[in-house]
């Protein structure tokens, strides 16, 4: 099984000066766990869950953006690399989420793929609903 098989399709994105309130409304109101932070030219430059804005909480965070709460680099991977290969990943650098991003030329976020995708896909798998 591949990436493409189980990601979400589509991302959430905001810029660097997004409020850290705006972040957050995002999320909730398209029931996601992240939004990936996206540079001018339009590639990922970070990602923000619902773990970093938590994190975030005991700040000021009606005056803070997102370049404060973006969490290390980016992890990305193409939508063609097996499952198994997207989970060592997230194991290794102990993340739950992973940027699928477009093939070269154009290296733009197109989907997320979540541990709790994963999750469901195995889920499925042992024929629970």
């Amino acid at each position: 099984m591949l990436v493409r098989d189980i990601m979400h399709l589509g991302v959430f994105t905001c810029d660097v000066q997004t409020s850290v309130n705006e972040t957050a409304r995002m999320m909730v109101d398209n029931a996601v766990h992240c939004v990936v932070v996206v540079d001018e030219a339009g590639e990922a430059c970070g990602v923000i869950s619902d773990w970093g804005l938590m994190r975030a909480y005991k700040n000021d965070v009606k005056n803070m953006t997102a370049e404060d709460v973006l969490e290390g680099r980016t992890v990305t991977v193409r939508p063609n690399v097996l499952i198994s290969e997207a989970i060592a990943i997230m194991q290794e650098k102990h993340i739950h989420h992973l940027v699928v991003m477009s093939e070269p030329p154009l290296h733009r976020p197109i989907g997320v793929l979540a541990a709790s995708d994963i999750v469901k896909e195995m889920a499925k798998e042992c024929g629970a609903k």
